[in-house]
């Protein structure tokens, strides 16, 4: 009896020390005798210990990072890329009997395939479309692991280092860049400005008396604010002044050759008719230029 109760002990240890959970992320690989047998599935599960082994195969998708990657560019340019790998495991029995350690695997091979892609790509492409250079890359490293079972999801280009000197000369290309850019909106601006003003200059040149207008019109704007502006009123008074008597002459050269082909000897009322148009025209402008005057003693 005590024999046979020791040997029960004995079988129980043994079956309870045989006894193993595997989790639901989980893939367990059973091995007889060194020979595999066939998975085991989530839940728990017995095996005969010395006879038989277990080994758990993690299937979830594994981030790794590739730290301080040193990669020479096609135009010989020294970086430091950080570069970031996610990949899982979608055939265990491969994953454990095609490779030895498939996690330093395709690490490695990450490794040697960005300084190969890296190396035939210029400096300004690897900054400009990273997206790119990392699917080329993606593509190339899941050619390999997938003859060992795995399935690289993504490969991420997390920061590119430069050199100073080239940082400092990136920084002048990029304010360079800005300048070029501000020079050609402003000269653009400019020539727009350039037509608007022709433009104004032409209408207000079919009108004399806009001119003076817009040009009063200023002198009002000045004389809001609380600052003095002494400005010479002889100038304005004499243009207008000429522009009237202008004005009237040709009136009066008008009616004078209706007068003449109307009534030809009539030359008396001619020369009268011509006289009231000055006058009428001194008058106006004098008129305009004491309103101005008046205005500039308000200021």
């Amino acid at each position: 009896m005590p024999l046979l109760f020791v040997l029960g002990f004995l079988l129980l240890v043994y079956l309870l020390a045989g006894l193993r959970q595997i989790n639901q992320w989980e893939i367990a690989l059973r091995f007889t005798l060194g020979k595999f047998s066939g998975r085991v599935q989530p839940g728990l599960t017995l095996f005969l210990p010395g006879f038989q082994s277990l080994r758990k195969i993690d299937t979830r998708t594994k981030n790794r990072d590739l730290l301080r990657q040193m990669v020479i560019t096609r135009d010989n340019v020294t970086t430091m890329v950080d570069t970031v790998l996610y990949y899982k495991v979608v055939d265990p029995e491969k994953a454990t009997l095609a490779v030895e350690n498939y996690e330093a695997a395709v690490k490695d091979r990450a490794k040697v395939v960005l300084r190969d892609v890296v190396g035939e790509t210029r400096l300004d492409e690897l900054l400009a479309h990273r997206e790119e250079v990392a699917a080329k890359v993606r593509v190339q490293v899941e050619s390999t692991v997938s003859q060992w079972g795995l399935h690289v999801e993504l490969i991420g280009l997390q920061d590119v280092q430069l050199p100073p000197q080239m940082q400092e000369v990136l920084a002048k290309v990029a304010i360079a860049e800005r300048d070029r850019k501000y020079v050609v909106i402003k000269s653009e601006a400019d020539v727009e400005s350039a037509k608007n003003f022709a433009e104004a200059a032409s209408i207000l040149s079919k009108a004399p008396g806009a001119m003076e207008l817009r040009r009063f019109e200023a002198l009002a704007n000045l004389s809001q604010g609380n600052t003095k502006v002494i400005f010479d009123l002889a100038k304005p008074y004499d243009d207008v002044r000429h522009t009237a008597a202008a004005m009237a002459e040709a009136a009066t050269a008008e009616q004078g050759q209706r007068m003449r082909v109307d009534n030809p000897g009539d030359g008396a009322l001619r020369t009268a008719a011509q006289h009231e148009a000055e006058a009428i025209a001194e008058a106006e402008a004098e008129l305009q230029a004491r309103k101005f005057l008046a205005s500039g003693r308000k200021m």
